[in-house]
């Protein structure tokens, strides 16, 4: 397993330092790898291998070798704040039984409690929002919806920086803000939209049935995330409609669909998907779903 330091883990090491809080930093440093522990024993739990850890400033990213599924997903997301909020209370627990140790523990108590609350909030890509995406029948809508969260959220920290100049400034803030909009934005914008067709979220223990889905050329591409999910396999066949009979243009698998997402064009339509490919300037479509009914 590899680990990685994200270049905002740096940059909150860096104002920390700078404002003299180096045992802030070394506090923080063991809070979010206590959290990062959680995901990660509750994935070797559930089956799961992780592949790379990418420590950031108010928790990381866990690459894991397969996609786990929705249930999964949802357990692993939830046990890094379990863990967080699991370590604060521990130590409220020894302030009561060696109140000596205050001063020299409160600094770790505070960085837990901060990274377990904060990253329940359902904003994408903090834990909260992987619960709500392992849970949501919607997955693009709810996607969007708690990117658009991000973006607010980091506004409203961006802010809150701004006022705390006036008083005791906070750059925690400013890497918070960063933070949470590089996530909800330029950060995984691509995986976001993959991780909704990926084909390890099909839940095969439970038996998982080949549909094939007529829809026409001018449809956008997002649409046809309504009818994806993890019960099924899906191949839609793009038809031109002429004179009411449907006239067959093309197929797209789930698999070719994945990758049309993960470069961001999902308000194109699938005729100009099909288009892009017959001239070359595409992905070939896949075919390995073909003769589905």
């Amino acid at each position: 397993m590899r680990l990685k330091l994200h270049p905002l883990f740096f940059a909150l090491a860096l104002v920390l330092v700078l404002t003299g809080q180096a045992l802030a930093f070394l506090c923080t440093l063991a809070a979010v790898a206590l959290h990062e522990a959680g995901h990660a024993a509750a994935a070797r739990m559930r089956g799961y291998i992780p592949r790379e850890i990418t420590l950031m400033p108010f928790g990381a990213a866990m690459g894991l070798e397969d996609r786990p599924d929705a249930r999964t997903g949802a357990i692993v997301a939830a046990a890094g704040p379990a863990a967080s909020l699991l370590a604060a209370l521990v130590t409220a627990g020894v302030w009561w039984l060696f109140p000596a140790v205050y001063p020299y523990t409160r600094a770790f108590m505070h960085a837990n409690l901060v990274i377990g609350l904060f990253n329940l909030l359902p904003v994408y890509p903090l834990d909260g929002s992987l619960i709500v995406l392992s849970r949501a029948k919607r997955k693009l809508l709810a996607l969007r919806v708690m990117r658009g969260m991000g973006i607010a959220v980091s506004a409203a920290l961006l802010a809150l920086f701004v006022l705390s100049l006036f008083y005791s400034a906070s750059f925690t803030l400013c890497v918070a803000a960063v933070f949470v909009f590089y996530g909800a934005t330029v950060g995984t914008a691509g995986e976001m939209y993959a991780s909704v067709l990926d084909a390890g979220s099909k839940n095969y223990p439970a038996g998982v049935t080949r549909k094939r889905v007529l829809i026409s050329s001018s449809a956008p591409v997002a649409r046809c995330f309504r009818h994806v999910d993890g019960r099924s396999v899906t191949v839609f066949t793009v038809v031109d409609g002429e004179n009411g009979k449907p006239i067959p243009a093309g197929e797209i698998d789930e698999s070719r669909l994945r990758s049309i997402a993960a470069g961001g064009k999902l308000s194109r339509t699938l005729g100009d998907c099909l288009s892009e490919e017959k001239e070359g300037r595409g992905v070939s479509p896949a075919r390995g779903a073909r003769g589905a009914s």
